[in-house]
């Protein structure tokens, strides 16, 4: 990372781009591989819905209800995060999520869901987006009760944060 006029870090443009691509390649290479992997843990299976099957509607309705939800989640959440210093790869891991659940859904009609939990079926996707939303909930809120930092002006002084 390199440093800005304020001293600052600046964060790695790529980041974001890197880590949402890595999540939907991975999650897209563990669901090809599933089929071929029988245990009491993975169970291939489609979900046409979202959400456990709580919202349900057209595949192509579903389709365009995803991408404008990551458009607007990337636009508002997104930026917000970059402007109160979370990093890049926590919305990251929710739009590589969004985007694999999305890939699905338009290439054969449904989400292909392989990992057995209580209560469900999910895939890595779904790994993802959960552990972005938690970690980014918690990011949130820890960047919001910080003190507001306080720039001193006088040569020498060090920001506090």
């Amino acid at each position: 990372m390199r440093a800005n006029l304020t001293g600052q870090r600046s964060p790695n443009p790529l980041l974001g781009p890197v880590v949402a691509s890595t999540v939907f390649t991975i999650d897209q290479l563990a669901k090809t591989g599933a089929p071929h992997l029988r245990s009491a843990l993975v169970a291939p299976a489609r979900n046409p819905d979202y959400a456990f099957g709580a919202v349900g509607g057209s595949a192509l309705a579903l389709i365009l209800g995803s991408l404008i939800v990551l458009a607007v989640f990337l636009v508002v959440i997104g930026s917000l995060a970059s402007r109160v210093g979370v990093s890049a790869a926590l919305p990251a891991l929710i739009a590589g999520g969004m985007l694999g659940n999305t890939f699905d859904r338009i290439n054969y009609g449904s989400v292909r869901d392989f990992l057995v939990i209580p209560g469900g079926i999910i895939n890595l996707a779904d790994v993802a987006v959960a552990a972005g939303v938690i970690s980014l909930i918690v990011a949130l809120a820890i960047r919001s009760t910080r003190p507001a930092a306080i720039q001193l002006s006088a040569p020498g002084n060090r920001r506090i944060n």
